[in-house]
């Protein structure tokens, strides 16, 4: 994860963000937070591959909240969670101009529906978490790339799992960053029900069949 360049110009100085990516040898991987629409470069003819990972707002706001402190930028969330918990369900979260990840309405919508249909593999976060080694063979399917055998799976699972990079690099050791669930010991109940708001204003927005957001509701 830390290996793959992650160009953050693209938010504050977009033109130079892309002069990054356009810099980068063939075959080129990133990872980024831009909105769909900032993904004009990509194109059907050029063979792009999206791999797109969306998770439970509830989750998103515990995992930026703590995030926040590890990279020294406590003052973006503040210091009281449900105040940040709020701000996130009224769509008032650091806004993606700021060098945040923006709306997370507005994110999962414009990739959920696709005006552009740019070849886009969606991975929600909890299965990624519970059914580790059938997303990554998924993940290696979709990206073309010789079937994995068992050992060759299991391998990647072990090194891509959150806590052989926290053995990697310290400054995760002791976060919270990566759980499933961790909301229901950090959000308070009127916390939960204003950002399953969200999760009902995004199923309004996209046909769910697809992507199955609505069992965020009950979770």
């Amino acid at each position: 994860f830390f290996d793959v360049p992650f160009p953050k110009q693209w938010y504050q100085r977009r033109v130079r963000g892309l002069k990054v990516i356009e810099e980068m040898e063939s075959p080129r991987i990133f990872k980024t937070h831009a909105y769909y629409d900032e993904c004009k470069f990509l194109s059907a003819e050029n063979n792009c591959k999206i791999i797109y990972v969306y998770r439970d707002p509830k989750d998103v706001v515990c995992s930026l909240f703590d995030h926040a402190s590890l990279i020294g930028r406590k003052h973006v969330v503040g210091d009281d969670i449900q105040e940040f918990a709020k701000q996130f369900a009224q769509r008032k979260e650091v806004s993606r101009n700021e060098g945040g990840p923006g709306d997370w309405v507005e994110q999962n919508e414009g990739y959920m529906s696709n005006p552009s249909n740019y070849n886009i593999l969606f991975i929600k976060y909890e299965d990624l978490k519970a059914k580790t080694g059938e997303i990554v063979s998924k993940i290696n399917n979709f990206m073309g790339y010789p079937t994995l055998t068992k050992d060759e799976e299991d391998q990647v699972v072990e090194a891509s799992s959150f806590e052989r990079m926290k053995i990697m690099h310290n400054e995760l050791a002791g976060k919270t960053v990566g759980k499933t669930g961790n909301y229901k010991s950090h959000l308070s109940q009127e916390s939960i029900e204003a950002l399953n708001q969200n999760v009902l204003e995004l199923m309004n927005k996209i046909d769910d069949s697809q992507f199955n957001i609505g069992v965020y509701l009950h979770q």
